[in-house]
This record gives C-alpha cells, sequence and structure tokens, in this order.
C-alpha cells in the first residue's frame, strides 16, 4: 500500500496523524478510495463498516474513549447518513473528524450519480465545515492546509464536536504511489491561559529577532502593551491600531518602528528578518506589511484572536491564541512568563531594528506622494480628538502623514474606520452616528470625494451635530492611480470616475457650514473656522 498521488489527500493524513488521531472508520466506495487506502498506511487503527449509518456510531463509540477518531465515507447519500450519529455527538459535545469524499463542485446537479451539496447536507450538526478542492496549485494548498488545520482544532476546542472536512476529488483518483508522506505545516491551538504558557515559552526564549504587529484596534487591553514594552519587543503599528491613545506609556517605544528614515540596503535586509511574529488585533492597511511577512516565512507566526477564527493573513500562521478575556492579569503575565528581550541579537542596535521596519514593512514614499492638507489636519488638531477616516486613499494618507510626524503622536488622537470589509460605503453614515452619540464634543471625519458623495445621503442627520468635515476633492477615486493598472480613458472615466463636482450645493442643502480651498498653504483663518468650538456641523473642502 502506498499514500495517494493527490497532494491535498496527502496533506490531510499529515495533518490527522500530527494532530494525534490514532483511529480511523472507513466505510467502502470508489470516491473516498484514495483516503482510505491513504489511511490504511498512515498508521492509524483502521476500523472497518458496511453502512455509513453505523459507521457513525462506531465513530462516537471510539470517540467516547477519549481517542481523536475520524470516519471516511464516499460521496452522496452516504454523507447524509451519519446525520444520526453526528446529531448524537454535537449534544453530547464529543469531538470527530467527519471525512467526506466529494466530486468537483462543477459536477454537482449535472446528474453524474452519488452528488449533492454535502457541506450543507451536515451544517446543523457539525461545529465547522470546510470544502476543500482538488486544486495543488499553491494557493490551492495554502486553503487546504489552513482549513483542515482549523477545522481539526475547532474539534476540540471549547465544547467539543463533530466537525466536516469535505474532500473533492478529481478524476483520475485511484493511482496510490507515493512511499513517503511529505510533510506539511501545522497550526496549532495554544491551550493555556496565558500567550507564554508552557507550550510557547520554549519558542519565544529560542527566538532571536521577534517583532510584535498591531492591526485595528479590537478592544486590546493597554497593559497588553505594556508587557510587550517591558519585554523589549519593537512594534509594527498603524494609526488605526490606536496604540498611543489608550497606551500613553508608549511614547518613543512604539514609534521608534515607524520612521521612513535611513533605510537599510537592499543587501543588508536579511539578516534583520523577524523570526517570531505575534500579531495582535485587527486589520492591518498596508499590503507592503503584509506581503514583506507573507515573503519572510518566520519560523513562529502566533495570532492572536478574540475568537476561534484560522485567519492566516501572512500565510505562515504556526500558533493561535484565542484571548476573550482581556484581562489586565492575563495580560501582564505576558512579561511575567517570558525573559526580556533585550539581550537578544535583534535588540543590540534599537536603530537598526527600526530602520528595519521601515524599509521591510513600510511602503517607502517620498513627502510629495500625498498633498499638504494632511499634514496640515495633524498639525491642528487637539489632544486626544477622535477622528473618523475613509477607506483607500485617505487612511493610507493620514497613515503616512503620523507618522512621519512626532509633534502629531504626541497628541494621541483615536482614529476610527470601516476597515473590516467595506469599501467606500457608509464612513461618513458611521462618523455621524458617533457624533450624535458623544454629544457636545468634537467629532473629525476626514475623506475622498468619492466616499463623499456616494454616502451622501447620510447627512440628513448631520446638522445637529459637530461633525467636522475634510473633504479632499481630487476629482477622482485617487487610489486607482497607484495601482498597477494601465491608466485608459475606461479606467480614468469608468472606475476610478473622474468628475468635476464640488460640494457646496450639498452642504447647503443640508445646513452645514461650508468653505472651499484649495491645497496648499490653506489659511490659518480657514483652519481657526474648521477648528473652532462653535456648535453645529461644518465642512471644509480641499481641491488638490
Amino acid at each position: 500500500m502506498a499514500y495517494s498521488v493527490k497532494k491535498h489527500i496527502q496533506q490531510l493524513i499529515y495533518l490527522l496523524k500530527i494532530h494525534s488521531f490514532t483511529d480511523v472508520v472507513v466505510c467502502p466506495g470508489s470516491r473516498n478510495m484514495p483516503i482510505v487506502e491513504s489511511m490504511c498506511c498512515g498508521d492509524f487503527n483502521v476500523h472497518r463498516a458496511l453502512d455509513e449509518r453505523s459507521a457513525g456510531f462506531m465513530t462516537l463509540g471510539l470517540a467516547q474513549t477519549g481517542r481523536k477518531v475520524a470516519v471516511c465515507v464516499t460521496s452522496g447519500s452516504a454523507v447524509a447518513n451519519l446525520l444520526p450519529a453526528l446529531v448524537e455527538a454535537q449534544y453530547q459535545g464529543i469531538g470527530m473528524a467527519v471525512v467526506t469524499a466529494d466530486r468537483p463542485k462543477e459536477m454537482i446537479g449535472q446528474m453524474m450519480g452519488q452528488t449533492m451539496w454535502q457541506t450543507s447536507a451536515l451544517a446543523s450538526a457539525v461545529k465547522y465545515s470546510v470544502d476543500v478542492e482538488d486544486d495543488e496549485s499553491a494557493d490551492g494548498m495554502w486553503f487546504a492546509n489552513r482549513e483542515i488545520n482549523a477545522a481539526l482544532n475547532i474539534a476540540y476546542a471549547g465544547q467539543k464536536g463533530p466537525v466536516q472536512i469535505n474532500m473533492q476529488i478529481k478524476e483520475p483518483f485511484f493511482e496510490c504511489t507515493v512511499e513517503t508522506l511529505p510533510e506539511c505545516r501545522k497550526i496549532s491551538l495554544i491551550e493555556d491561559d496565558v500567550l507564554f504558557g508552557s507550550s510557547m515559552r520554549q519558542l519565544w526564549e529560542e527566538s532571536k529577532r521577534p517583532l510584535v504587529m498591531f492591526g485595528q484596534y479590537d478592544g486590546i487591553n493597554p497593559s497588553y502593551i505594556d508587557a510587550f514594552i517591558r519585554l523589549g519587543v519593537p512594534f509594527y503599528t498603524e494609526v488605526l491600531s490606536n496604540i498611543e491613545y489608550f497606551a500613553s506609556h508608549v511614547e518613543t517605544h512604539g514609534r521608534a518602528c515607524q520612521t521612513n528614515n535611513n533605510r537599510i540596503p537592499d543587501d543588508k535586509i536579511e539578516k534583520y528578518n523577524p523570526d517570531f511574529v505575534i500579531y495582535i488585533g485587527g486589520h492591518i492597511v498596508s499590503k507592503v506589511a503584509k506581503a514583506a511577512i507573507t515573503k519572510i516565512k518566520p519560523q513562529t507566526v502566533v495570532r492572536v484572536s478574540k475568537s476561534m477564527e484560522f485567519a492566516d493573513t501572512f500565510k505562515c500562521m504556526t500558533h493561535l491564541f484565542v484571548d476573550n478575556r482581556r484581562d489586565v492579569a492575563c495580560y501582564v503575565s505576558v512579561s511575567d512568563n517570558a525573559c526580556n528581550v533585550t539581550d537578544k541579537e535583534w535588540m543590540i542596535c534599537s536603530r537598526d531594528v527600526a530602520r528595519y521596519v521601515s524599509t521591510i514593512i513600510h511602503t517607502p514614499m517620498d513627502a510629495t506622494k500625498y498633498p499638504s492638507v494632511y499634514s496640515d489636519f495633524l498639525n491642528h488638531i487637539a489632544p486626544s480628538s477622535q477622528i473618523f477616516l475613509a477607506n483607500s486613499t485617505t487612511v493610507r494618507a493620514i497613515d503616512y502623514a503620523y507618522w512621519n510626524m512626532p509633534e502629531a503622536q504626541a497628541k494621541r488622537p483615536r482614529f476610527f474606520c470601516n476597515r473590516g470589509v467595506n469599501g467606500i460605503e457608509g464612513s461618513m453614515s458611521a462618523a455621524i452616528g458617533y457624533a450624535g452619540g458623544v454629544g457636545n464634543s468634537p467629532v473629525y471625519l476626514v475623506i475622498g470625494d468619492l466616499s463623499f458623495f456616494y454616502d451622501v445621503s447620510s447627512l440628513w442627520s448631520v446638522a445637529d451635530t459637530n461633525l467636522r468635515i475634510l473633504l479632499v476633492n481630487d476629482g477622482k477615486g485617487s487610489i486607482f492611480t497607484k495601482l498597477a493598472m494601465k491608466q485608459t480613458e475606461a479606467v480614468k472615466n469608468y472606475v476610478a470616475e473622474s468628475h468635476d463636482f464640488k460640494a457646496e450645493g450639498i452642504c447647503e442643502s443640508y445646513r452645514i457650514d461650508y468653505k472651499r480651498v484649495e491645497d496648499g498653504d490653506i489659511p490659518s483663518t480657514i483652519w481657526e473656522w474648521y477648528f473652532s468650538e462653535t456648535s453645529g456641523a461644518r465642512l471644509l473642502e480641499v481641491i488638490v
């Protein structure tokens, strides 16, 4: 016997083994044949069952002994026959893996026999379900690895229960000639109560170049940040991380990594590559940052999340730590249970670390990339200002300006942005809602022209708020001029949506105090008007 030549099946077998599955229950069938043969030479205890209903209950019984067990069936109604056992396993909180063989999705509903939508058939009875395509491309293999890892972890996390791994298998599929099972990545769930407990402490202490990356603020307790500061770890942050707003003690440590000066020569970068990355918080805006870590593939990448979400942003995650308590005791334990990093090679020269981060992570930009209005705005804000940012160019421009302005950082503003799944929609509506909820305090919105005109109906409710809108109008969706696409007439007119509209008439209709200026040296009197404490909404339109 030998393993299937199908690479996603090889990953499945390897991950079942490395996640400590000891037993498999198999049923007869042709579509599941390459999985069954691979299981038979995979050092599992193999149990036979003629019908799938019985196989499901055999798996349930084996799992009740404390073993990790998988059941494998062929396609079609064979899958549905597992349902009675699965609902019982779900009710009792018993973990197991259900491996269902399937035809490719393009064959479903085409009168091919033994075909149906198999993941939906078991949806009500499993904790998690993944549909793994027979795709041997790099992205296909990454997806298979990530999702199989996720399923096998989720089955035994918290309230245990069954999970489904639906394996699409294209013809031909009978060839099983691989003698040695290739290794693949394991993603481990950190089950300790603290991040640096027994399972992670040794890996941390063996690392030489750790880096903590903070995405968009998602409720991180400032004590967590403080713990990493005490460890001497360099940070990567963006304006949406709001580290300085929530952790006033960060000072220059968190900012040191943000400078764009004195970049490291390309031939010296490799020795500064991080080998241990901890990613905390929500979305990271910078594509360059994400691409850099994806390319480097650090030895250890830990995702700290509020939920059991296997978000493999850099395609090289090795561990997931679900931290839904967010209490101070948990955060302080980071430094209590880990050695200080200041003795490590990575921190021999903090200046070099800062130069590394700005070289490989931050997008190289010159001062003319964005209009000066963004830095002018940040120069004039009051301490602890509440600032909403529209998506696309705006959030990137403010991020760039902010990290080159120590005087703005010292004011510790708080930034908001709908950076989860939204595009240009709703930025202004969200800011108006927030402004209506905070009473008399001014709230600021920095927004581009397309985002503004898209959401203009939200101004129906703005007049009685203290929202201050800074509209940067360059007559197009400027993000599209910065992407690697040909600037054809079609792109200019139908993608970037070039226009010559202004906001003056809209502001008059909605009773919003309005002024318009050209970018450049914006008169101080304009900024005084914009930031004055007089109540009511106002909009400054800057034509660039």
